[in-house]
């Protein structure tokens, strides 16, 4: 065998020695994660190793009574081949795919289809809390220049701020994935400003995402931080290199911002279309406010008791005050812009109780529609990080002025572990971790409710039963909770309940929002009658109910059942009006014919009966837009009888109607994220692309 000669075994030893140190080069990135990933395990401890255990798992928090149900949706449609559109289980029916909550469109969501739920949640929050700090930690090191470590005390200060770890535990899921995206925005608008051409596609893909989270409010304040930032950044570059090279930065931002809007429109689409429809379109603008006494108390730890505590909650540790302060003073080129931004975005955060706010409100498009602006502190704890790591940046310096590198290293580490413990402390408890089992298991009531309704629907004057139930036993739920609700069903179910409720109404039906079983029944008069057209055939209530239609025929614990002696099914036939047209509410006079329900799935109902005479076929849920209908294979219209009963005319004979949810909302918002997603590949391939061929000829000009 012949052995290597010398030139061989130096070419061997010079590969191993390259080999060795492009591993070395990944250890530290890989620790940086590591520690990211400890972080994240420790703020939901003990859930990842606990079983049935999670956080916000509570019955009452949003996560149990909106997220899960909706997910356990979406994971059994899409066992089935289909991704489900329609949500049939509470407040009478509503679109799914243009729910916010429900982020059907947002790629992590798929996750549902392929986890069990309760270890879906925990990938989707441990993955979230992650990328919200290898996030913030790319910010602190591209654009801020700041070393790991100092840039790692920057990451574990954004993702164990004490104000996401509050919106966690309360189930705001959707806030939490929307805030992840916070920091990827704002270095990706900076990288942009630098290299719009190479990087202005990951700020288009970031907008989208970003959009597509679930949460419209932290969506739109998110935004509006990217434009803050980006106004900065082009006056820099202007003053810098010039009008021309500040125009092609802010042309590179505006197509990123329009392919990101394309990208997203799958989902924006069906929203304008549902909040349209939705009690929030005409009834909210935000009058909450935060006096400044104690708002500045609350951003140093002394927030006053709350209800509410996560709406309150602005501090964001002791540790990171102290380093930020740290930041300003030492590093005030860098720190004053920051700073002058936190204070800008506290004037906004106080609400009317700031005359910021109310300017503002008056310029910026739907600004005062939202509820909480308070929430708009997250945009403030970005910089409260990238000071806590200005700060630490400058503390490691001073060590390393005085001591050996190994000694400062040590310091750096050091730094970070005193950051992370402090907010571990600080957020002990917040994540509310707590046993599922109470929230998942079908209670005795919704087990009975469920078997007596049949393919009816269950209306709880206290929500009795849970939506979570419901989904969890295929029952139809009157009632229900959802940030929005169709107008036309809440104003409905006001006239068949006999109350009044003025203002944004979360609920069906109304309810006090600091108690949520609470309902006033001596003002509640319901019409057995009205109820019976909408398919209620099982009512839920607390108190005795005296009317004549609603007979009790079980009790279980504390809760009586009644079943509606005037409910008409699914689907039924009435008569025409009195001028042969589509009859008036009043005027509905139903044919005793007997219809039978093929199909009952999510999105898709098939009926069949037989006609005596002219009528109008009307289907038992709130009318929207995207359904379709067909009578023996034609396509005919729809006719919303008061606005709500969707009604179909038919004439004598047998027929069968097919009712179809086929939003066209949603295949025109697919259609534009089709485009946007093959500009963002072109603009990909054009950009990267551009890089590497470049570089062959810059080698060969560097040789010669």
């Amino acid at each position: 065998m012949q052995k290597p000669n010398l030139q061989d075994q130096t070419a061997l030893s010079r590969q191993r020695r390259l080999d060795v140190r492009r591993l070395a080069s990944w250890l530290p990135a890989a620790g940086m994660l590591a520690v990211l990933f400890v972080v994240a395990v420790v703020l939901l401890w003990p859930a990842p190793f606990t079983h049935k255990v999670l956080p916000a798992g509570a019955p009452y928090t949003d996560l149990m009574t909106s997220h899960w149900p909706t997910a356990l949706l979406i994971q059994r449609a899409e066992a089935q081949g289909h991704l489900p559109l329609w949500n049939p289980y509470f407040a009478g029916g509503q679109p799914l795919g243009a729910d916010p909550l429900a982020a059907v469109f947002y790629p992590p969501t798929q996750l549902a289809a392929i986890l069990p739920l309760r270890g879906y949640y925990l990938v989707l929050l441990t993955g979230h809390l992650m990328w919200a700090g290898l996030g913030m930690l790319l910010l602190a090191r591209r654009a801020f220049g700041l070393p790991r470590l100092p840039a790692l005390v920057a990451a574990v200060s954004f993702m164990a701020t004490p104000r996401l770890l509050s919106h966690l535990g309360a189930g705001h899921v959707t806030i939490v994935q929307t805030v992840a995206w916070m920091p990827w925005l704002a270095l990706a608008c900076w990288a942009t400003v630098r290299e719009p051409r190479r990087w202005g596609a990951l700020l288009g893909l970031c907008i989208a995402l970003t959009l597509l989270a679930g949460h419209p409010q932290m969506a739109y304040y998110a935004l509006l931080m990217t434009a803050g930032i980006a106004t900065w950044l082009l006056v820099r570059r202007w003053r810098a290199e010039g009008p021309r090279a500040a125009l092609g930065s802010a042309a590179g931002l505006g197509i990123a911002a329009v392919v990101g809007v394309l990208v997203a429109s799958i989902h924006l689409v069906p929203l304008m279309e549902f909040t349209a429809h939705s009690t929030r379109e005409a009834s909210v603008a935000s009058t909450d406010s935060y006096p400044p006494p104690p708002f500045l108390l609350a951003i140093f730890g002394f927030a006053q008791p709350s209800t509410i505590p996560w709406e309150t909650m602005l501090y964001p540790g002791v540790a990171v005050l102290l380093l930020a302060a740290l930041g300003i003073v030492r590093r005030w080129r860098q720190g004053l812009p920051l700073l002058l931004g936190i204070a800008l975005i506290a004037a906004l955060a106080m609400g009317y109780a700031s005359p910021v706010y109310r300017l503002v409100a008056q310029v910026l498009p739907d600004f005062d529609r939202f509820r909480a602006p308070a929430r708009i502190w997250f945009v403030a704890l970005v910089g409260f990080a990238v000071l806590a790591g200005l700060g630490s940046a400058e503390l490691l310096q001073m060590v390393r002025r005085l001591s050996p590198p190994h000694v400062a290293a040590a310091c750096g580490l050091l730094m970070v572990l005193i950051v992370a413990g402090s907010l571990i402390y600080t957020d002990q408890g917040y994540a509310r971790v707590v046993d599922v089992s109470a929230a998942t298991v079908p209670s005795a009531l919704a087990q009975t409710s469920a078997r007596l309704a049949g393919s009816g629907s269950i209306y709880g004057l206290q929500h009795n039963v849970t939506q979570l139930n419901a989904v969890e036993l295929g029952a139809r739920l009157a009632d229900g909770w959802d940030p929005l609700l169709l107008d036309n069903y809440v104003t409905y179910m006001q006239r068949a309940s006999g109350y009044s409720y003025s203002g944004y109404q979360l609920g069906v039906p109304a309810y006090s929002l600091d108690d949520p079983d609470h309902l006033d029944t001596t003002r509640v008069h319901l019409n057995a009658r009205l109820l019976g057209l909408m398919n209620v055939s099982i009512v839920l209530s607390r108190t005795p109910l005296t009317d004549q239609g609603l007979v009790p025929v079980s009790e279980v614990d504390g809760t009586r059942i009644y079943r509606n002696t005037l409910d008409v099914g699914p689907g039924y036939l009435v008569r025409p009006g009195t001028d042969g047209r589509l009859p008036t509410l009043d005027q509905i006079q139903r044919v005793a014919v007997a219809v039978r329900a093929d199909t009952q799935t999510p999105g898709r109902d098939v009926f069949a009966f037989t006609a005596p005479s002219d009528g109008y076929f009307v289907v038992a849920m709130p009318y929207f837009p995207g359904w379709t209908a067909t009578v023996d294979g034609h396509p005919v219209s729809i006719q919303p009888i008061a606005g709500v009963l969707p009604a179909i005319r038919v004439g004598p004979g047998t027929h069968q109607i097919v009712y179809d949810y086929a939003p066209r909302s949603v295949f025109l918002g697919a259609a534009f994220s089709l485009i946007g997603l093959l500009a963002i590949l072109v603009w990909l391939i054009v950009g990267f692309g551009r890089l590497r061929w470049s570089r062959p000829r810059s080698s060969v000009t560097a040789r010669k």
